[in-house]
């Protein structure tokens, strides 16, 4: 067990979207090497160390396949050491980064053969969290809200898997799996959209409540919502593609209701393309990835201001919502969602090679509790832009740039990546679970 001293993760992200990693389908992955077997677990303590928490410990447990060969099953808990804050109203004048979490992916309920249901909830406290409430692209890292306090989370997601494509006659997919890559898929990836591939419709209602405790008037961020998304894959290997594309589309809405400081709107897009290509005799797979997303939030005036502020404009999304940038999916070489505005585009390249050579495989090692199917490089490169509209020459002025590296495995089915990225600001590292595109 190892300290990470990483910049910017959020510790629930690093152990809980595992529960996601195969979020865009129900899936059976089954081990040839393995019997055939589709049930994994595994139980591991673990230590991290972070800007927002300190130093915590915990222990993590996952279960794969168990009551339903697509379902997930997650639960984590940790506890921080003590640490130095600035709070008003805390005598002591240090905190403990605490946190519990539970989540459930992919149940199937017997009153359908085509929805899944995804659940997930957080309940933490972090004692010098981050926010980036002017978020501009000209704004500076200095100018951020540092204070302890809660990040709540809770989400619901009912996933219909529409019958088109490969999902016509059935609503999950299964893979078998050679040293975790898929075998038999040979002529997927690629065709027509939704006459091939998978296509699924989601309604993920949300809560979300962030809290400045240092500050008197205990100030509260709080978003509740609905979200709804249409995903579309067209690849070989929904977890770790090696050709073909996906696309998303999603709008989401926060009504002002149940709690939320104010009501917004906000649209996002994504679309990826992976090329496989010839690779060396010592290489396993060679691919290209490629991905553009946008996001735009209608609702969002930049000439008004929420009532009793001067710098939370009227009907934006939180900084975690909408269009923002930074963090461990886009503009990695940035701290998490360091910036936001109305409108943002992002760009990013990976080159990604699965070397043949892998010391830590289970077949070899069988005194390993969870297997490495393989190790995976990655040089990659991003640039984006936020903007106070969406006009294509602004958004593609002034943008922000950042080039990585990243080595990443599959360990229990699961693609996890260790990854080091370079901006403008500085230096950003970072452990996190499934592919960024």
């Amino acid at each position: 067990m190892g300290i990470l001293k990483v910049k910017y993760i959020s510790v629930i992200f690093f152990l809980l979207m595992i529960v996601f990693v195969n979020l865009n389908a129900a899936i059976i992955q089954e081990d040839v090497n393995d019997n055939n077997r589709s049930k994994f677990w595994m139980a591991l303590p673990y230590a991290v160390s972070t800007e927002s928490t300190g130093l915590v410990g915990g222990v993590v447990g996952l279960w794969s396949g168990y009551g339903q060969k697509q379902m997930n099953i997650i639960a984590t808990g940790y506890y921080g050491m003590s640490e130095e804050v600035e709070g008003v109203r805390n005598k002591d004048k240090e905190a403990n980064a605490f946190g519990v979490a539970i989540g459930v992916n992919n149940y199937k309920p017997s009153f359908s053969n085509r929805m899944f249901i995804s659940l997930l909830g957080s309940h933490a406290y972090y004692p010098n969290q981050a926010l980036y409430i002017d978020g501009r692209n000209s704004s500076s890292a200095d100018d951020v809200l540092r204070s302890q306090g809660y990040n709540n989370w809770y989400n619901m997601s009912f996933k219909y898997s529409l019958p088109l494509g490969e999902y016509k006659d059935k609503a999950t997919l299964k893979y078998a799996l050679d040293r975790g890559l898929p075998i038999g898929r040979e002529k997927y990836g690629g065709g027509m959209p939704f006459v091939t591939g998978t296509t699924q419709v989601a309604v993920t209602p949300f809560y979300n409540k962030w809290t400045a405790d240092k500050l008197t008037d205990e100030p509260a961020w709080t978003a509740v919502g609905i979200k709804i998304k249409l995903e579309h894959d067209n690849t070989d290997y929904v977890s770790s593609p090696s050709r073909g594309y996906s696309f998303e589309v999603q709008y989401a809405q926060d009504f002002g209701d149940g709690g939320s400081i104010q009501s917004w709107k906000a649209v996002e897009a994504s679309y990826t393309q992976f090329i496989e290509i010839p690779h060396l005799s010592w290489m396993r797979n060679n691919v290209i990835a490629l991905n553009v997303w946008s996001a735009y939030s209608p609702s969002w005036q930049t000439d008004k201001f929420y009532e009793g502020t001067s710098t939370i404009n009227a009907n934006r999304p939180p900084p975690w919502e909408g269009a923002r940038l930074g963090g461990n999916e886009r503009m990695r070489g940035y701290s998490a969602n360091r910036f936001s505005d109305k409108s943002a585009i992002y760009y990013g390249a990976e080159y990604r090679f699965i070397p043949d050579f892998n010391p830590l495989n289970k077949k070899d090692n069988g005194w390993m509790p969870v297997g490495i199917d393989w190790f995976q490089g990655v040089l990659f490169v991003e640039a984006g832009r936020v903007a106070p509209k969406y006009t294509l020459g602004e958004l593609h002025t002034d943008m922000k740039y950042d080039v990585g590296l990243s080595i990443r495995a599959l360990a229990a089915k699961l693609p996890v990546r260790f990854e080091f990225a370079v901006g403008d600001e500085g230096p950003n590292m970072a452990l996190m679970i499934k592919q960024t595109f």
